[in-house]
């Protein structure tokens, strides 16, 4: 057990990043305690998360933001290294020189996003005005390493972490099926301008898959790649999850234009997948359409769909996270960059949502993705052996943290034979790795 010495009586701030510190990642329990003679009276490890110095247990100064309610905006954070370790919230005072309590509060409940300077094009939080992206940080889960730093900290004032735990590393695969058919089921228009488009760039080979796909002579690659990916956890008969996308025709959505009965019978069948939800790019703040495709999703499969990833993962805090829970949902996985891969909250562990306005805990759990394809291949294009040691540091992180390594994949960038598409191979070799 861990007592904590936290003098104010709004302890709702305190408690869910001491869930998050000591529940989730030190597998230990915590007791907050208000009153001092209480707290003097333990024997156990002892934290003193206060001003005052009390000649008891390890001190922690605290910065004031877990005495508040509601958000504001904060600048200028103090920033320096602890140990070769990122952190920020400085003190002067206490046994370790920053209120980690607080850092970690404003990380896990991305206090940031709520005040942006601007938002990018797709009006989501951008990249460049992260903290920890601006400050190197962001492929490292610094509130994990923070809290091991903590244990090491207590333990050299001679206290027993063997009561500690280690939390399980976890590998989970995620997929994101925009596209379920390259060729079939894109309507007359569509297939004639593509096939058209190939004889005139010399794509021949791409010509005949055309014609031999709409003839039923081949697999439409695409659907060929979610076929492919259930014979592949069949193997080690494992969970993964498939995120589709069942409305939307527009620039960025890109569906089918008509009904794909076989892809939906398929995806009913399916034994090993959690199937989720990912909303169409306009339901951002619509929560009308975000529950009619909901419905529409749990009426094809005849299943309760409570897991999202928001579509370009465009999120706006808090209401988008609002919007998912009053919809239904219980698990959301689209906390990561498009532009960067890393650690966007600051932890490889699930947690749960914290709406700051309302100075509440929520019900729905957040994944962070820790690595997306399209963030490999587009945004920082690396070439696949570049790719591959990226993603094993990253995997490497989540593993000494005994976090979740979360990667997201697309069906369309795994598309095609291993032979000419070496993403397969970067697949294969990063998930036998982790």
């Amino acid at each position: 057990m861990v007592y904590l010495f936290f003098s104010s009586e709004n302890t709702s701030r305190l408690r869910y990043v001491a869930k998050h510190i000591f529940n989730r990642l030190l597998q230990v329990d915590f007791e907050i305690i208000t009153q001092k003679e209480i707290f003097q009276k333990q024997s156990g490890i002892c934290i003193n998360y206060s001003n005052e110095n009390l000649n008891h247990g390890l001190q922690i100064v605290p910065q004031g933001l877990l005495n508040e309610k509601g958000v504001r905006s904060i600048k200028n954070l103090e920033q320096s290294v602890w140990q070769g370790l990122f952190y920020f919230f400085k003190q002067t005072q206490g046994d370790i020189p920053f209120d980690l309590f607080s850092a970690s509060f404003y990380l896990l409940t991305s206090y940031e996003e709520y005040y942006p300077e601007k938002l990018d094009s797709h009006q989501r939080f951008p990249l460049e005005e992260s903290l920890l992206y601006r400050n190197g940080v962001l492929e490292i889960p610094v509130i994990d390493r923070w809290a091991n730093l903590l244990k090491l900290e207590l333990e050299k004032r001679g206290y027993d972490v063997s009561v500690f735990g280690e939390r399980q590393f976890r590998t989970i695969c995620t997929f994101d099926i925009d596209h379920p058919y390259l060729y079939r089921n894109k309507g007359f228009i569509k297939n004639t301008g593509g096939l058209i488009r190939d004889v005139l760039q010399s794509k021949f080979s791409e010509v005949m898959n055309r014609i031999f796909v709409q003839l039923h002579q081949k697999t439409d690659p695409y659907f060929q790649t979610i076929l492919n990916i259930e014979k592949y956890f069949q193997q080690g008969n494992r969970s993964y999850y498939l995120f589709i996308l069942t409305a939307g025709n527009n620039q960025y959505d890109r569906s089918t234009i008509y009904p794909v009965r076989r892809f939906y019978n398929y995806i009913k069948s399916l034994q090993l997948p959690i199937i989720g939800l990912h909303p169409s790019y306009y339901t951002l703040l619509n929560n009308k359409q975000l529950i009619k495709e909901k419905n529409k999703l749990e009426r094809i499969l005849q299943r309760k769909i409570t897991v999202n990833r928001q579509h370009f993962l465009r999120m706006q805090l808090p209401e988008t996270f609002r919007v998912l829970q009053a919809a239904g949902f219980q698990e959301d996985f689209t906390l990561t960059f498009a532009q960067a891969s890393g650690f966007r909250s600051g932890t490889a562990v699930p947690y749960f949502f914290y709406d700051l306005e309302r100075d509440k805990e929520t019900s729905l759990e957040i994944h962070p993705t820790i690595m997306m394809d399209t963030t490999l291949i587009h945004h920082l294009k690396l070439t696949p052996d570049e790719a591959f040691e990226k993603i094993k540091k990253l995997i490497d992180a989540c593993r000494q943290s005994g976090g979740d390594y979360v990667s997201l994949w697309h069906n369309s960038n795994l598309a095609g034979r291993p032979e000419e598409n070496p993403w397969i191979d970067v697949f294969i070799r990063t998930s036998e790795y982790a």
